[in-house]
């Protein structure tokens, strides 16, 4: 592959430092402090509305994020990446969403909070924290912010890429709390969770490509 594909910078520091951020936050919804409670409230109520026209987008937008829709897209994504020969990329893809998801569902279970009580606008099941659509959504657009940076060559295409897969899981995590199943910390703590494990994967990425050098 041509060296100016390959990662340039180790983010393991970063990585530790999210990793560090998130463990945090995971303890305080834990314990359900205060802090926690207060930032869901104002969050709440600045997002949160009875606008017909944003609950029918929220509607649709949330689906996603949804499991079986992140699923698909991450295995056509890996595809593609085979297809073009780009097999240290279609690793990086598949083990950090693995990775990613799989350490979801333990702390999802490990912490068992329970959804918000209110009505929700969509179906959701489980357990809250973290939000699932946000931890997949985050890494997987991350992914893909990554992926476009070092393989498109275009500046303003790359620039224009990047902002389009940058909001999409930001539009993700707020159909999540505008549709009343998951808590906004819920939300923080899935794009938490899905950088840290985006920045390990990267930080492996390179690893790879320096011991080939």
């Amino acid at each position: 592959m041509n060296n100016t594909n390959q990662p340039k910078t180790d983010t393991i520091v970063p990585a530790s430092i999210f990793l560090v951020i998130y463990a945090i936050w995971a303890i305080l919804v834990s314990a359900g402090s205060n802090f926690i409670q207060q930032f869901d409230k104002i969050v709440i109520g600045i997002v949160t509305n009875n606008n017909e026209s944003i609950t029918q987008f929220t509607k649709s937008f949330t689906n996603l994020g949804n499991t079986s829709v992140i699923i698909a897209e991450t295995i056509i994504l890996v595809i593609i990446l085979v297809i073009f020969k780009k097999y240290a990329y279609a690793f990086f893809t598949a083990g950090t969403m693995i990775a990613a998801n799989g350490f979801n569902w333990i702390i999802k279970h490990a912490i068992a909070r329970p959804r918000p009580s209110v009505h929700h606008l969509v179906y959701a099941d489980g357990y809250s924290f973290p939000s699932g659509h946000s931890v997949g959504s985050a890494t997987l657009f991350g992914i893909l912010i990554v992926l476009t940076l070092l393989l498109v060559k275009n500046k303003p295409l790359k620039t224009i890429m990047c902002a389009i897969w940058f909001c999409f899981p930001v539009l993700i995590g707020y159909t999540r709390i505008f549709a009343h199943v998951h808590y906004p910390s819920d939300v923080v703590g899935g794009f938490l969770e899905g950088i840290s494990f985006l920045l390990i994967g990267y930080s492996c990425l390179y690893h790879y490509y320096y011991a080939k050098s």
